[in-house]
This record gives C-alpha cells, sequence and structure tokens, in this order.
C-alpha cells in the first residue's frame, strides 16, 4: 500500500496550523509557499479537510485556515477518511485474478475467501493504529511539554 501525497500533505498542513500561535490563520497560498506544494492541489486538500470539520476557513483580509479542532482531537484516521475515504479498500479489489489460479469453485471458496479474509484483518489493523495516533503526537513540544507557536507568517 501506498500513502497518496494528497494524505502526507494532509498531516503537515494539519501540524502547521496546529503550531500557529493563538488568533493567527494562514491563507492557503502562504501553506503551499510554506509547504513547496501546488497551490491548487493544497486547497483541494484543504477543501476535503474543512469538510471533514478538521480545518475552518475564513473568507477575510485577515482570514485563512485555523484548526477546528485541538491537536489532541484529530486522529491520522480522521485525516485519511477525510482526504481518502472511509470505504473499504479490500472490497474495492478484483479477486478474479486469484480466483483464475484456482481449479475449482471449492478451491476458489476456501484460498480465495482466505485471501480476502487476511487483506481484510490488515484493513482493520491499519485503520485501528491510524485511530490510535494523534496529530498531537507529531507536534514539536518545548521543554515544558507546549506545543512550540511558529508564527509561519513570518518565516
Amino acid at each position: 500500500m501506498k500513502f497518496s501525497n494528497a494524505f502526507i500533505q494532509s498531516i503537515a498542513i494539519v501540524v502547521m496550523l496546529a503550531e500557529l500561535p493563538k488568533d493567527i490563520q494562514l491563507k492557503s497560498y502562504e501553506i503551499s509557499s510554506k509547504m513547496g506544494v501546488s497551490h491548487s492541489y493544497l486547497q483541494k486538500i484543504a477543501k476535503k479537510l474543512k469538510d471533514a470539520n478538521i480545518i475552518d476557513s475564513e473568507a477575510s483580509k485577515n482570514g485563512g485556515y485555523s484548526l477546528s479542532k485541538a491537536p489532541n482531537e484529530i486522529s491520522f484516521l480522521d485525516l485519511f477518511v477525510a482526504i481518502e475515504t472511509n470505504d473499504s479498500f479490500v472490497k474495492k479489489g478484483n479477486y478474479e485474478i486469484i480466483h483464475n489460479m484456482f481449479d475449482s469453485k471449492e478451491l476458489i471458496l476456501e484460498y480465495g475467501e482466505l485471501s480476502r479474509s487476511i487483506l481484510q484483518k490488515a484493513e482493520i489493523n491499519f485503520k485501528n493504529t491510524l485511530s490510535h495516533h494523534l496529530i498531537s503526537e507529531v507536534i514539536p513540544k518545548d521543554k515544558n511539554g507546549n506545543y512550540l507557536k511558529i508564527n509561519w507568517k513570518d518565516h
């Protein structure tokens, strides 16, 4: 399995917004510039994060993006579902290729379904792991355990 660039960028966006001082927001072009990514692509990712209520957007001269939840309330699974899907990626697979390896219906049922079952368990473990890790784990902290604050507008 390969993580999409959109999912990886969503992590970076949320971490960047979590590091902002209170009452500071970033515009999409500021985020894309700091991340060195396509502005239009970042806007698509930000829209998905906004639609999932992970970030807020304020359209004004001083507006921009900010977190709508505390970092310890946002799991990696929240980001994955917002950017990718909550649908099963195992169910989307074409298992006919595996089924063609077996020469009888009994073998297809036994081993083809065993293959699918193994992949379903892997998906469950994957999503379970993402759900148990919060964005707050990857935000740098100072010696007192507080999140480092970076005004990305000045950097």
